[in-house]
């Protein structure tokens, strides 16, 4: 079993030790995770409202803790990730960033439409003075973007605008279709978050229906809990793994040095 997405407190919203992340993964009996904290934003030339990354002095020991963190499981393998924001404009700049890194993968999220970090608790309320239907396109165009761009192996949370539970009136079944073919076109995976269970929404990332769209494109999945404490780490996965089944799929993405193999489910 994987977890390709477990924090540290560097991001600023997590707690718990990498070495507490692992023991869990342990006594939880999953065989592989991947640290995938936030890529500092300082390092795009963007400053949110809230600090919600680690800062750009801080990426080097994140590495380092990761790596030092391999040498003390022989029973769980532990790879290198990150996650990053998607932010148009700043694309060659992240490429060049990233080139100096040697990371196992790199999943793509998006957090904020314009200076708007949607997902932001303390921001929820801001639903109810948008066009929810305007709010739901423009997330997917950058969903539609941040695949194409190619810097990306896994989008994050694919459809976490639903966060907070807020939907559009309108029918989604075309905007998910349209994402599920861009993702099988651009080869970019996505995760399976559970996370999204325990979020206002009360529902994975991505809900059912959608997860059956993707698997009817032949659209690779993976695993990651989003852990932001250390009994997150897994949370979940027996209920994701058999949704997993039902739906169709048969094997997870896993990743090494940026190259993706298959693992059975």
């Amino acid at each position: 079993m994987i977890d390709y997405h477990l924090h540290t407190p560097r991001c600023c919203h997590a707690i718990g030790t990498p070495e507490e992340y692992l023991a869990e993964a342990e006594a939880k009996e999953i065989t592989e995770i991947g640290f995938a904290d936030h890529f500092p934003l300082g390092l795009l030339g963007y400053s949110p409202r809230d600090q919600v990354t680690m800062n750009p002095d801080e990426l080097a020991g994140y590495l380092q803790q990761v790596e030092d963190l391999k040498n003390q499981s022989s029973k769980v393998t532990v790879k290198t990730g990150i996650e990053v924001d998607y932010l148009p404009g700043t694309e060659e700049k992240l490429k060049g960033l990233l080139e100096k890194y040697s990371f196992d993968y790199v999943i793509g999220s998006i957090h904020f439409l314009g200076d708007w970090d949607f997902t932001h608790p303390v921001y929820a309320e801001d639903y109810q003075n948008r066009d929810l239907n305007q709010i739901y396109h423009s997330y997917f165009e950058l969903v539609w973007g941040l695949c194409r761009c190619g810097l990306f192996d896994i989008i994050g949370h694919i459809d976490v605008v639903k966060k907070f539970g807020y939907r559009p009136s309108e029918d989604l079944e075309p905007l998910l279709v349209q994402t599920a073919r861009i993702l099988k076109e651009t080869e970019t995976c996505f995760e399976l978050n559970t996370a999204g269970r325990d979020a206002p929404v009360g529902e994975f990332y991505p809900e059912q229906r959608f997860l059956e769209l993707l698997f009817a494109e032949g659209v690779a999945v993976t695993l990651g809990s989003d852990a932001h404490s250390p009994g997150q780490v897994g949370r979940y996965f027996s209920e994701a793994v058999g949704l997993l089944k039902a739906v169709g799929y048969r094997e997870l993405a896993a990743f090494e040095k940026r190259v993706k193999h298959a693992v059975p489910l």
